[in-house]
């Protein structure tokens, strides 16, 4: 079983939360809001993105800005 870090991200439509799975930085198991993520954990988190919300839009992180955008 691989290890992994979960990074919580709410979608920029509706708000409801989405756990983005990052590979990069520590991976043990932690959980972490988007605003308090560890840059390293940060490098990896788009690495299934986009996400599709049930709201119906498809998005993932800005890396820079740490902040959720849809992906058109």
């Amino acid at each position: 079983m691989g290890m992994y870090d979960t990074i919580i991200v709410p979608c920029p439509n509706c708000g409801e939360e989405q756990g983005f799975q990052s590979k990069s930085g520590q991976c043990i198991l932690r959980n972490y809001i988007l605003e308090d993520c560890p840059d390293d954990a940060l490098e990896d988190v788009n690495r299934h993105s986009p996400y599709e919300c049930d709201c119906g839009i498809k998005f993932e992180v800005d890396i820079p800005t740490r902040t959720a955008v849809e992906v058109k």
